[in-house]
């Protein structure tokens, strides 16, 4: 991932809006940014390490603070935003098709999140990148 790229691993996660909607739970879309630049990463070779990682091998390289490289930089300004709650219903034995509802909702809501914030938090030609 490049520096200063605002990418989220979320379009095959839907686990958790299953869960939400078992129990009838309520979901928050929440957006933290900044948090990208905590670390370095090497976006270069990322098709290759993207293959691998659908074989479940991690190919993760990154390093952050300069004299301990497994911790985050600390030189980073992050601002947390909180949307709205999504109150999902109570279904015992969600479908496909109701968690894909669902979950499209909460994405929708996390980019309405992220679009309304992202001047606040300095970052205002910012592009989320759902993947």
């Amino acid at each position: 991932m490049k520096k200063g790229s605002e990418r989220i691993w979320l379009k095959k996660r839907k686990g958790f809006i299953k869960y939400a909607l078992r129990f009838g739970y309520r979901v928050h879309p929440v957006y933290n940014f900044g948090e990208c630049d905590t670390f370095y990463t090497f976006h270069w070779l990322a098709k290759l390490r993207m293959k691998l990682n659908a074989f479940k091998i991690p190919a993760v390289f990154f390093f952050g603070n300069v004299f301990m490289p497994l911790f985050p930089r600390t030189n980073i300004n992050m601002h947390t935003f909180i949307g709205k709650a999504i109150e999902l219903p109570k279904i015992d034995e969600p479908t496909k098709e109701d968690v894909d509802k669902w979950h499209k909702t909460y994405c929708d809501a996390l980019q309405v999140l992220f679009d309304k914030h992202k001047a606040e938090a300095g970052r205002a030609d910012a592009v989320l990148e759902m993947w």
